[in-house]
């Protein structure tokens, strides 16, 4: 062999070398673990773990990615467990009733979080006792606590994105609060002066899907329960944060003394049914319902009850009576399939003493003899206030509610009963809106009423409606919607899903953009029952002082979690618009979500700390690495380059 072919075989050699050392490179175990990662697919799911699998790379982790369909899904984090982490979402959650999802027996518990865990006795503890707490200021510093234990201790998700909702108005409106909504709002909402296409700053423009039914026993659309809240008035207010409050038809309650699942509730006084008006029928070419001085113009319009009782704005007065008619409708099967959510109602009664006042006795469990607290119970009396004098019946069958409380006057049959059936179309309440008329699939027109009690909810403070007719477009498609704003044909949108122009419109001074957090929150969550982030380590607790009372596998809990960058996430797939979360509770429940929790903000210093100290040290990783990538370019190179010396050299022997 001449020294230009050894020269050529010579560089040949080396980059084989620098070739194979690159193969080598991407193949060796440069992990300390693997992780299966499974979402149900959809908007941006994917995107989350292309940024995760990056993020625990850092950390020597290796994740892979699972994607199924939702029925899959739903069963692979319900049914089968088969996966170390899943994305997911919780939605629609009023309470904190929380042992659905993170008690020991939850039908939500995809975690596999019970009481042999550590800390998992003392969360399981605490979640009982959780519904049980009355006092609001002690279950809010009970919560507080519970969401420190189960996020420090135990951490079986974490929180990523709750988003937000956004609302557009005309700037020319005053008074709308987001967090409030349109029905709370519209006590404090007037206009300043005309904006494009508008034609009476004393009407408003809003636009919805058709309704179907606007009695809410019956009703189970939007639309519907939009129409019902301008006419009526829920028992009991809530505060966006969920805290409930006195500035509504409940102004005070108290527990009783001796018997502390007994409490008594008061209604506000000087409060009138509206009118029981007949509206089908009328049209646009209509006269008014009433005139300036608050007294009716035809009384032929007037729907009567069963003993032909009926209102005029004035002669009807919302009392306890109609609470308890209310509730028991809504606790009774024959007018509420969802009658079980009311089973807490061991008994009801209008105070003997003070028709104002009424009595509940609350049961959280019928089916023990003794009775249970049940402090969840505030959601269920926000419903909309119910006419007795018209909807109940002189009909003397008992039925029971679904707690055991007897009643007379709802009976089989009672849905068809004619009173039902015209409250269907023409719903009245003592609400600050009175049906005008309806278009079907076009429009419908409300009414300031008179005769409502004039107090905001926001505030308590006396309010007048400056807002005296609102208009409810029929326009089920969103862009069509968008544009009929634009043009000043609307007056408010929801634009949460026109995010480029909504941006547009936070700079132009034509428009005010609200936002709120949504009762939403997206979040990774653990598999407690899987190696590495569970299983036997979950067991193993740490030895270095300081931190004895974690274990191994809340350690890399904790080390995934500091090495995720949400805020990045947010930044590039959501503009950062969506809202971090560092509990798992919803952030729109202010009330209750603790904001000084323990927070897992990126920190790859940090994560690299828990790795250390559940044994996975970056050293070790790092020199494996070198090690392999550096002997298996050394073997090569070494056996190459001696293949032509060996030649060369019986050459020369011949």
């Amino acid at each position: 062999m001449n020294k230009k072919v050894l020269f050529s075989f010579l560089i040949t050699t080396l980059f084989l070398t620098v070739t194979i050392s690159g193969e080598n490179e991407t193949s060796i175990q440069d992990y300390f673990f693997e992780l299966d990662y499974q979402t149900k697919g959809g908007e941006f799911s994917t995107d989350y773990w292309l940024y995760c699998v990056q993020y625990l790379k850092e950390i020597g982790i290796k994740v892979n990615l699972k994607p199924a369909e939702f029925h899959i899904f739903f069963g692979t984090i319900t049914e089968t467990y088969d996966c170390d982490l899943a994305f997911t979402d919780l939605a629609g959650y009023e309470d904190l009733n929380l042992k659905d999802v993170f008690g020991e027996n939850g039908s939500r518990n995809m975690f596999g979080i019970n009481t042999k865990i550590p800390y998992g006795a003392e969360n399981e503890e605490m979640l009982n006792e959780g519904i049980l707490i009355y006092d609001f200021a002690e279950r809010q510093q009970h919560y507080y606590d519970w969401q420190q234990l189960i996020m420090d201790k135990i951490l079986p998700m974490l929180p990523f994105f709750s988003p937000r909702s956004y609302v557009a108005n005309w700037a020319t409106l005053d008074g709308y609060d987001n967090r409030w909504g349109i029905i709370d709002s519209l006590p404090y909402m007037k206009f300043t002066s005309l904006h494009e296409g508008q034609n009476s700053t004393e009407e408003f423009y809003d636009s919805d899907a058709k309704w179907t039914e606007l009695n809410p026993l019956l009703q189970d659309d939007e639309a519907s329960a939009y129409i019902s809240s301008l006419i009526m008035e829920p028992l009991l207010q809530m505060s966006p944060g969920f805290e409930p409050i006195k500035t509504g038809l409940i102004v005070d309650w108290e527990q009783d003394e001796t018997n502390p699942n007994l409490y008594k509730f008061t209604i506000r006084d000087n409060i009138y049914w509206n009118p029981s008006f007949h509206i089908t029928g009328r049209d646009s070419s209509s006269g008014p319902l009433v005139d300036e001085n608050g007294t009716i113009v035809d009384p032929s319009m007037l729907m009567y009850a069963d003993d032909g009782a009926f209102s005029d704005g004035t002669n009807q007065h919302v009392t306890a009576k109609d609470a308890v008619f209310t509730l028991l409708a809504w606790a009774n099967p024959i007018t509420n399939h969802d009658a079980e959510d009311y089973n807490w109602i061991h008994d009801i009664w209008v105070d003997p003493s003070d028709p104002l006042s009424f009595w509940i006795e609350i049961d959280g469990d019928p089916t023990t003899p003794e009775l249970d607290p049940y402090a969840s119970f505030w959601k269920y009396i926000t419903l909309k206030l119910l006419p007795e004098f018209f909807l109940n019946t002189s009909n003397t069958t008992v039925t029971y509610s679904s707690g055991g409380v007897p009643m007379v006057g709802i009976h089989n049959g009672i849905l068809n009963n004619s009173q039902w059936t015209a409250y269907s179309t023409s719903a009245f309440g003592c609400g600050k809106y009175m049906l005008d008329y309806y278009v079907e699939n076009s429009l419908t027109v409300l009414k300031a009423s008179p005769f409502w009690f004039g107090i905001g909810a926001i505030d308590g403070t006396e309010q007048d409606l400056k807002i005296k007719t609102i208009n409810i477009r029929v326009i089920p498609d969103q862009t069509s919607a968008l544009a009929e704003f634009e043009a000043g044909k609307l007056d408010i949108l929801h634009i949460s899903t026109f995010p480029k122009t909504r941006k547009k419109m936070e700079t132009d001074p034509r428009f005010k953009v609200h936002s709120a957090l949504r009762n939403y929150l997206n979040f990774i969550g653990f598999n407690l029952s899987r190696p590495f982030i569970g299983g036997d380590d979950n067991y193993v607790f740490l030895t270095e002082p300081g931190y004895k009372e974690y274990t191994k596998a809340l350690a890399v809990r904790k080390a995934i979690a500091y090495a995720i960058n949400r805020e990045e996430i947010n930044n590039v797939l959501h503009d950062g618009d969506y809202f971090i979360s560092h509990s798992v509770i919803y952030p729109a429940q202010a009330y209750w979500y603790y904001n000084d929790i323990i927070k897992y903000n990126h920190d790859l210093a940090t994560a690299w700390k828990w790795m250390e100290l559940a044994g996975y040290h970056q050293s070790e990783l790092m020199k494996t690495a070198t090690k392999s990538l550096t002997s298996n370019s050394f073997m090569f190179t070494s056996t190459v380059i001696l293949i032509p010396i060996s030649i060369l050299k019986r050459k020369r022997k011949y």
